[in-house]
C-alpha cells in the first residue's frame, strides 16, 4: 500500500462519525408527480434532444436509471451544455405545488476527481481548495491512504433553466451532492421556490436546459417533480477520548432527503462561544487543550426550507 502524504509519527488521526439520518431512495422520501423524463426512448417520449452553445446532449443506453435510456450531456461551463426540447409542453403546477415541491434530478458521472488536497474551511457550501486545485464541497483530512481517498464529481454546480410554451424562462443552480445514493446517481432536488414558481398558475415546460460549472459529462436519468417532506434528523455520535495534538476527523453521513445540505461545527474551545468553526461533511481539527468538549453539529437545507437539525458529540481530551 502505497501512502500518498506522509503522516508524522507523533500524530495521531482519528475518524468518528455523526450521522444525519434521512433515506436513500427517493421513494421512501418523496412522492413524484410530474416526469419530464424518466428513461423512454426519445422517439417514444415526444421530446427532441441536442446542444446549447458548445455543450451537447445525446442519447444513450450504457448508464440508465429506469427505463432503457439516458441522456448524454457534455457540458463547457454554466451557460454551454445540453437541452430537452418537448413537443406537447408539460405542465408542471399542480393545485398542491408549495414549498414541498422540487424539480428533481438523477445523474451519474462516469469520471470522478480525488477529494485529497489540503484544504482551508470557508463559509458557504464546504471548503475552497489550495490554490490551483479543485474546488471540494467539503474539507477533509489529507491523512489518507491511496486506496482510502473518497472521490466526487468535477462539477461543483448543476444549473437547470426551465422554458415555458408562453416564452418565460426560470433558472436556479445547486451544489452537486458530496456523495452518491446506493445505486451510485447523484441525486439533486432543486425547489420551486428557488425557480421562482411557487405562485404561477401554471408553467408548461418546452425546454429544459442542464449546464455544470465546470466542463464535464455526465448522464441524466431522471427529471421529476416530486413532493418532500422529509425533516432532517441527527444522531450524535458515541464520546471519543482523545489525547491533545491529536488530529481527529469528524464526518457525518448525510442524505435528509433530497435537499442539498450544509454542516456547520462548533469545537466549543471557548466558553460560551456558539459561533461557527468549520463547514462541511468531513472536517478535523486538533484539540490543543485538555478538557471536556461539547463539539455540536447543525445541519442546515441550503434553501432554507426544512428546519435545521443539531447533533451533540461529546470529546474527552487528555493532556
Amino acid at each position: 500500500m502505497r501512502m500518498l502524504w506522509r503522516r508524522p509519527n507523533n500524530m495521531r488521526n482519528l475518524t468518528f462519525g455523526l450521522i444525519v439520518l434521512g433515506c436513500v431512495l427517493m421513494s421512501s422520501w418523496a412522492v413524484a408527480d410530474v416526469a419530464l423524463f424518466k428513461g423512454q426512448p426519445v422517439s417514444v417520449a415526444g421530446i427532441t434532444i441536442g446542444g446549447w452553445g458548445s455543450g451537447s446532449a445525446v442519447e444513450a443506453s450504457e448508464r440508465v436509471y429506469e427505463g432503457t435510456r439516458s441522456v448524454k450531456v457534455t457540458t463547457q461551463g454554466l451557460y454551454q451544455g445540453g437541452r430537452i426540447d418537448y413537443r406537447n409542453p408539460v405542465e408542471i403546477i399542480e393545485p398542491d405545488v408549495d414549498e414541498t415541491s422540487y424539480v428533481h434530478i438523477a445523474l451519474v458521472f462516469p469520471s470522478l476527481i480525488r477529494q485529497g488536497s489540503p484544504t482551508f474551511v470557508t463559509p458557504g457550501f464546504g471548503a475552497k481548495s489550495v490554490p490551483d486545485e479543485p474546488t471540494p464541497v467539503a474539507s477533509v483530512s489529507p491523512y489518507y491512504y491511496e486506496e482510502e481517498i473518497p472521490t466526487r464529481p468535477k462539477s461543483n454546480l448543476l444549473r437547470i433553466v426551465l422554458e415555458s410554451a408562453d416564452g418565460k424562462a426560470v433558472d436556479a443552480m445547486a451544489p452537486v451532492p458530496f456523495d452518491p445514493d446506493d445505486d451510485g446517481w447523484y441525486k439533486i432536488s432543486i425547489p420551486f421556490k428557488a425557480l421562482g414558481l411557487l405562485g404561477q398558475s401554471s408553467f408548461k415546460v418546452s425546454r429544459v436546459l442542464i449546464f455544470t460549472d465546470v466542463p464535464d459529462t455526465f448522464y441524466v436519468g431522471l427529471i421529476t417533480t416530486v413532493k418532500d417532506t422529509s425533516p432532517i434528523v441527527v444522531q450524535p455520535g458515541d464520546e471519543q477520548v482523545v489525547a491533545v495534538g491529536d488530529t481527529v476527523t469528524f464526518q457525518a453521513e448525510a442524505y435528509g432527503g433530497g435537499t442539498p445540505l450544509r454542516y456547520s461545527w462548533n469545537f466549543a474551545e471557548r466558553s460560551g462561544d456558539d459561533g461557527e468553526d468549520a463547514v462541511g461533511r468531513i472536517v478535523s481539527h486538533v484539540f490543543k487543550k485538555g478538557g471536556d468538549y461539547n463539539v455540536k453539529l447543525t445541519v442546515y437545507d441550503i434553501w432554507g426550507i426544512k428546519k435545521p437539525a443539531t447533533a451533540i458529540h461529546r470529546v474527552i481530551v487528555n493532556d
